[in-house]
């Protein structure tokens, strides 16, 4: 059984790298950093499409990692920890909706409305109205995913997992130190698009600890 999970927690590691590479195609050769949305949409749709298949295979990797999440915090919280891990459940739901909704399905949306013969200012103007929809349930999903951080470093440093302390600083130093290989990769390219990948291998801080948990 815990061979399974650890392999499960392995996958959802493994998942955040897939999701890495489908952000790449979204975002490669685009100025990220502007706040012009209609830049980042302007991607050739094989590239969308791409995205999307790698993305449902990270998906799948990334279920397989929360399961096992699930798994570690029963054994942990019992009872309680039904509930600690909803908030992780509802984190792959945003992973979804912000990479296949926002991610692909938006600039598909655009290079169809531009093919019809919509204007990109007239675009600019439905998409401030959809967002003034769609920016609560955004940031909604984002603090209730996030959430399951604050329960795994509480988890960590209260022995409550068993692990060791020093295993929150391996993760979030690791990542840091990840964020600024791609950011100055990206610095010496001038290809800022890599800098889309980095949320989704932040990700990879909630299996890190599920996978030393079943391992030991």
């Amino acid at each position: 059984m815990e061979s399974n999970n650890r392999k499960m927690a392995l996958a959802g590691i493994i998942g955040t790298i897939v999701y890495a590479v489908a952000d790449a195609f979204l975002y490669l050769g685009t100025d990220i950093a502007s706040d012009n949305k209609i830049t980042l949409w302007e991607v050739p749709e094989w590239r969308l499409m791409a995205s999307m298949w790698i993305g449902v295979i990270g998906s799948l990797l990334l279920l397989l990692g929360f399961i096992s999440l699930a798994k570690m915090f029963g054994r942990v919280f019992k009872k309680a920890g039904k509930f600690l891990i909803l908030p992780a459940f509802l984190c792959i739901g945003g992973v979804l909706y912000m990479h296949f909704v926002l991610g692909v399905y938006a600039p598909l949306t655009y290079n169809s409305a531009v093919k019809a013969g919509v204007t990109a200012e007239q675009f600019s103007v439905l998409l401030a109205n959809a967002e003034s929809y769609m920016n609560p349930l955004t940031l909604v999903l984002v603090i209730l995913g996030y959430s399951t951080e604050i329960v795994l470093i509480y988890g960590i440093l209260s022995g409550r997992f068993g692990l060791k302390k020093r295993l929150v600083s391996f993760m979030f130093g690791g990542y840091t130190l990840l964020v600024l290989v791609i950011a100055l990769i990206a610095k010496l390219t001038g290809e800022y698009g890599l800098l889309g990948s980095v949320e989704s291998l932040l990700e990879m801080t909630f299996f890190i600890p599920a996978y030393f948990y079943w391992r030991k």
